[in-house]
């Protein structure tokens, strides 16, 4: 194994010289059980020590140490164990950890974190149009009482939207307003009492950008509402759950993140300032949590939602906090990164884009990211398919041709399908392909040989980042897509490529790779343990990795049991 350096020592600490000289001198003469050196450096002893491991760095040598230190929230030093445990006093808190593998926190670049209002929904697993009456009645008796309606998640509408209809939906419940949603995200399937509440009739005139889908044959409205423009209005109605509920509900989001060994997350669209307001306050409470880099919520076109939307944006500076950021801003470009293909925005056979679903006109795009970028806004943009895809870009390059280079590195998100035309685009506009190989990896695609391209992306130079989009799958779990890409057949990378994926790369994209992304000296200690090293294991193996320890800040914030 190589160790690298003896020691590495932050250059953020308060020690001269001369306390540096003493700690390399103590590689020679101190022994693990000694309990701490004859006298305490200048700074201080360090807080906590983790060491006996095989600690991946992932710094730029992508060296492995067997020991790190930690005080005052940040990484004190690096290396072998003799050497860490001599900053170890009486009151250092010591950590074996008995050979295993630890590594950087992990980042998920396309988190919802509105699952903490999704959770207290009736969530059934994942049921099709034909097991609707089986699961009504189940979320008949899930109700959080006194809620005066019912909100139900898991629905696959896709491959059937046009065809179904609420018409069980309005037996079973003819009293009560129902809102079903379609695990694309991009449909919600309502009854006639909240089309009702929603004033939605057969002579309502289709949202710009959505859809209120019909019957094919007798023209009525079915209940499928398409895309944002057509359902948020109604979800806006809906009432918000009991505060006790809703504050067990986020912290039950962030210990399941931690078991998983997330350290850090953007949350890919942000809609709601009661979200905003509940994640800044429980970062300022103390209260555990990771990293957020929030993206609010832009829609076009103008309306009450927009002018709430462009509110938002404005008063993002209001829920900065020590781990939460709001400067980052989502747009939808086009419609489900999954079949149907109807809410698509494709490229003809020559080339141009059929703009027949863009839900932003190119113009209003390219100069909003103009706008966005000269704010110093990172900005995700939503594309699901390889027309969209190129609209995104052409706004980045709009936006560079403008601004220049602004150091903000913006993103298309779900990246699954790329014209050859568009790959070394990414590398020259310094823009990021975010991708989900969760969808690829859970069987939602076929071996297309077009789509989910890591190994064609990396080399071509893009920067790659992973995110889960964890409303759509039931997991979050970043390791069993990561073993997906290190297995996908023709587009597989090395481990160490895809574990970049999951730190530093996100960390730089974010502008924050001084901080995070690497274990080394002066960075943010956040830091997880692992049962397995994923460099030693088969391949498919990796997916069936647990957290062992998930350490955030240097506190130790997850311990599986």
């Amino acid at each position: 194994m190589n160790t690298g350096p003896t020691l590495r020592i932050s250059t953020r600490s308060p020690w001269p010289s001369a306390a540096v000289a003493f700690a390399l001198l103590a590689v020679g003469c101190a022994q693990p059980d000694t309990p701490e050196a004859d006298s305490a450096p200048e700074g201080g002893y360090a807080d906590s020590v983790f060491h006996n491991g095989r600690i991946y760095t992932v710094d730029d040598d992508r060296f492995w140490v067997e020991a790190v230190a930690i005080r005052d929230g940040r990484f004190l030093a690096t290396g072998v164990d003799a050497a860490i445990l001599s900053l170890a006093g009486s009151e250092t808190v010591r950590h074996d950890l008995a050979g295993a593998m630890a590594m950087p926190g992990l980042h998920d670049a396309h988190f919802h974190t509105m699952a903490i209002y999704s959770s207290l929904d009736c969530s059934p697993p994942f049921f099709t149009p034909a097991q609707m009456r089986e699961t009504l009645e189940f979320c008949r008796t899930q109700r959080v009482e006194g809620h005066p309606w019912l909100v139900i998640n898991n629905l696959q509408l896709w491959d059937e939207s046009e065809t179904v209809t609420n018409e069980i939906l309005n037996e079973i419940f003819p009293d009560i307003p129902v809102m079903i949603r379609d695990t694309s995200g991009h449909m919600r399937l309502v009854n006639a009492m909240a089309l009702e509440a929603g004033g939605i009739d057969e002579n309502t005139s289709e949202p710009e950008g959505g859809q209120y889908l019909r019957h094919p044959e007798t023209g009525e409205l079915t209940g499928v509402l398409v895309e944002p423009s057509a359902f948020l209005p109604l979800r806006a109605l809906v009432p918000q759950y009991p505060e006790t509920a809703l504050e067990q509900a986020r912290a039950n989001m962030a210990e399941e993140l931690f078991s998983f060994g997330l350290t850090s997350i953007q949350d890919a669209l942000v809609l709601e300032r009661d979200l905003l307001t509940r994640l800044a306050d429980a970062d300022r409470q103390g209260q555990p949590m990771p990293y957020m880099l929030l993206h609010l919520g832009w829609s076009y076109p103008e309306g009450e939602a927009r002018l709430e939307q462009e509110a938002m944006i404005r008063d993002r500076d209001q829920f900065e906090t020590r781990r939460v950021s709001a400067q980052a801003v989502k747009v939808l470009l086009d419609g489900v990164p999954i079949p149907p293909a109807f809410t698509h925005v494709p490229l003809n056979e020559d080339g141009t884009v059929d703009e027949t679903n863009l839900l932003v006109p190119r113009d209003v795009l390219a100069d909003k990211l103009i706008e966005w970028d000269n704010a110093g806004l990172k900005v995700k943009m939503h594309a699901s398919a390889q027309g969209s895809l190129r609209v995104g870009l052409d706004a980045i390059e709009a936006a560079r041709a403008a601004n220049g280079d602004s150091g903000i590195w913006h993103e298309i998100a779900h990246v699954g399908d790329v014209h050859a035309d568009d790959i070394p685009r990414f590398a020259e506009l310094q823009a990021v392909a975010e991708i989900s190989p969760y969808f690829w990896h859970e069987g939602f695609f076929s071996e297309d040989p077009t789509s989910y391209l890591f190994r064609t992306l990396q080399q071509a130079g893009a920067m790659v980042t992973l995110g889960s989009d964890n409303i759509v799958l039931p997991s979050f779990n970043p390791f069993p897509p990561l073993q997906g890409v290190v297995t996908r057949p023709g587009q597989s990378v090395p481990v160490a490529t895809a574990i970049d994926f999951y730190t530093r790369n996100p960390a730089e994209t974010m502008g924050r790779l001084d901080d995070m992304g690497s274990i080394e000296p002066g960075k943010i200690a956040n830091m997880i343990v692992l049962d397995r090293n994923l460099f030693e294991v088969a391949p498919e193996d990796i997916g069936e990795t647990l957290v062992q320890l998930t350490v955030i800040d240097g506190e130790v914030v997850y311990r599986r049991q």
